[in-house]
Parts: C-alpha cells; structure tokens; sequence
C-alpha cells in the first residue's frame, strides 16, 4: 500500500471586529510549519487570532513550538489568542510533552 501524501495548506477567515480564525489542514511539521507561521504573523495584526487544528491530521514538535511561541506573542505583544482543539493524535502531543496548560485552549461553540 502507498503512502498517500497529504497537502498542507492554510486558510485564513477574517470575522467581526477584526477577529482572524487560521485553519492549517493536513500535516503540520518542519516543512510546513513556516507557511503557518506567516499566516499567524499576518493575522496577529487583528485583534483576537484563533488558531483551529481541527483540519490537522499531525503535528509535530516544529508545528508544537510554533503554537507555544504564538501564545507567547500574544500576551507580550498583547493580540487575543485562542486554539481550539485538534483530533486526538494532534492533541496528544500536547499531552504527552506537558505543554497543554501553556496553550489558550477554548471549547468549540
């Protein structure tokens, strides 16, 4: 059986009052996490930047300090800053590495 490869990509919605919610979809890693990184620099211009890892089907440790990195610019530079949760395999690595409680998780509505 072939691997099948799966496309990162990034969409960008821009909500009310300058609220920006950033959606990465497939594989989040070294090799894509720069694209994301741009995206969340752009958005952090907004007010309020939720990041959704709703679309990723994995994360890495690249794509895991880019978030933790993220939430620290937000109360530094003082733009709002929310992740809603992934998948479980993307959750874990929150999990498992101990990082979970340093990342404005909220509950989907």
């Amino acid at each position: 059986m072939e691997h099948e490869e799966i496309a990162f990509s990034v969409d960008v919605t821009t909500a009310d009052r300058g609220h920006v919610v950033v959606t990465p979809s497939g594989e989040l890693d070294m090799a894509t996490q720069g694209e994301l990184r741009r995206a969340l620099e752009a958005a952090s211009a907004g007010s309020h930047v939720t990041l959704d890892l709703a679309r990723l089907r994995f994360l890495d440790t690249s794509g895991l300090r880019l978030i933790l990195e993220t939430a620290e610019a937000s109360r530094r530079d003082g733009f709002g800053f929310s992740v809603l949760p992934g998948g479980p395999p993307v959750q874990r690595l929150f999990e498992v590495s101990g990082v979970a409680d340093l990342v404005p998780f909220r509950e989907r509505t």
